[in-house]
């Protein structure tokens, strides 16, 4: 098909993602047409380094051929089996012993995405309170600032406000306590004198709220949208997190949508926090792209609850085979060539080398952990004001980086998201920085001439 045809189709009858269609219009859709480890190619045939992995999610790079004969094998055995009704196939069965085996739990459901895996994650802990004869423990508690993903339950455990205000009213019952960000402390305090104050919110609006009310508390361990943000002392902040769940039979959550399979330089993020939650929730990374799949994991005072009682949900494409199939090839990979050690070591790396972008006025902060960073922008290092999001600071960038030959998807106004495959070396972290480093002095050059 003609490039232009594919322009006037996504002009007019692709609804887009978190994207202005009228930009699209005026300048054309930007297609991404083929993958191959770290790069990418668009259809004029223009390079690029994923550094994004696509959006936190192609861990284990693009094109894995041992991923692509898996899929096929089963599409060629069968292509769907529902999980409806007591009937299984194979491959959801295989990789629900491989996620119990890597991960501290013992029963696993599965969906199609991160999102639905967060709703899945809201019903178990509600109809677990309720089977267990305490239907008052309806309330989730989020942070908020977080992101949890846009179906409406996980809407409304999550803390974003542009995304939340089309939609309202939300969900009732949804509960939010403050962030560990000590770039912006809502608190307006420093660690350590603060003594993780951002911790005990947590307890202060429980008890608030009557601990009799409160079912579950779903938090990212590091925090992707608000910008890499993980507290000071990771594993005080969850033991008193920990600690107040248990004291009220509050069921922890773990986001591991973005987290998880290595992201962090760990196998999965919970790792870093010394405690180990109730619950689990996985997507993105699962299949590193390659076909849709999210999955809740819980424990076993979880499971024994759901042998006997039915889970009143369920998903047509949940667990679909050729997906299960994708995700058991995927972890087996990040199991066999320890890519969360290489996350680890190229993550010191690449820290290292972002740290470089302080020297820009517009840059106010720099922070991650092991392949996933974030720059944040601002007009005021002293004051920390942020740039006007009518500049659209990230957005600028992100044009900039794709004119040098590095792609970054725009998800937020005024940070930038760096997240490469797993499987990324430290030349191709140069090149990144190279050309982030220009494209940065480019947009601080265009905001100095306008302020």
């Amino acid at each position: 098909m003609d490039k232009q045809i594919y322009h006037e189709i996504a002009s007019k009858r692709l609804i887009p993602h978190f994207a202005l269609w009228k930009e699209i219009e005026k300048y054309g859709p930007r297609i991404i047409s083929k993958g191959k480890g770290v790069y990418l190619w668009d259809i004029d045939g223009n390079q690029y380094i994923d550094a994004m992995s696509i959006l936190w999610v192609v861990n284990v790079g693009h094109g894995r051929e041992e991923i692509i004969n898996a899929m096929y094998e089963q599409m060629q055995k069968i292509n769907y089996v529902s999980l409806f009704g007591g009937y299984h196939h194979e491959k959801a069965l295989e990789l629900a012993d491989l996620i119990c085996s890597i991960l501290p739990v013992s029963s696993v459901f599965f969906s199609n995405s991160g999102s639905e895996a967060i709703e899945t994650a809201i019903k178990l802990s509600k109809q677990y309170h309720y089977v267990n004869g305490n239907p008052q423990k309806y309330k989730i508690v989020g942070r908020w600032h977080s992101y949890h993903g846009v179906t409406y339950g996980a809407l409304s455990v999550s803390g974003i406000r542009q995304n939340r205000n089309f939609f309202e009213p939300l969900v009732p019952g949804f509960i939010h306590f403050d962030v560990p960000y000590c770039y912006r402390c809502p608190f307006n305090q420093k660690y350590p004198e603060c003594n993780l104050r951002c911790a005990d919110d947590f307890e202060r609006l429980v008890e608030n709220e009557g601990p009799k009310t409160i079912a579950a508390v779903i938090v990212e361990p590091v925090m992707s949208a608000l910008g890499s943000v993980f507290a000071p002392d990771i594993k005080e902040y969850y033991r008193r997190i920990r600690e107040v769940c248990d004291k009220y039979d509050i069921i922890l959550i773990f986001d591991e949508v973005n987290n998880g399979f290595g992201r962090t330089g760990k196998f999965f993020a919970y790792e870093h926090t010394g405690v180990v939650p109730d619950m689990f929730v996985l997507g993105k990374g699962i299949t590193s792209g390659y076909a849709p799949l999210g999955a809740t994991a819980v424990n076993e005072k979880i499971t024994s609850v759901f042998k006997e009682w039915m889970f009143v949900h369920g998903l047509t494409f949940g667990g679909h085979p050729i997906s299960s199939a994708a995700a058991i090839e995927n972890i087996k990979i990040i199991k066999n060539e320890k890519l969360y050690e290489n996350a680890d070591k190229m993550g010191h790396y690449l820290g290292e080398r972002l740290k470089e972008m302080l020297e820009f006025d517009i840059v106010g902060d720099v922070r991650g952990i092991g392949l996933h960073w974030s720059i944040e922008y601002v007009d005021d290092k002293k004051t920390k004001k942020p740039i006007p999001s009518k500049f659209w600071v990230a957005a600028k960038v992100e044009k900039e980086l794709l004119k040098n030959g590095v792609y970054l998807a725009r998800a937020s106004v005024d940070r930038t998201y760096i997240a490469p495959p797993l499987i990324i070396n430290k030349d191709q972290i140069d090149f990144i920085i190279d050309k982030l480093k220009k494209s940065v002095y480019e947009v601080q050059k265009e905001y100095k001439s306008l302020v």
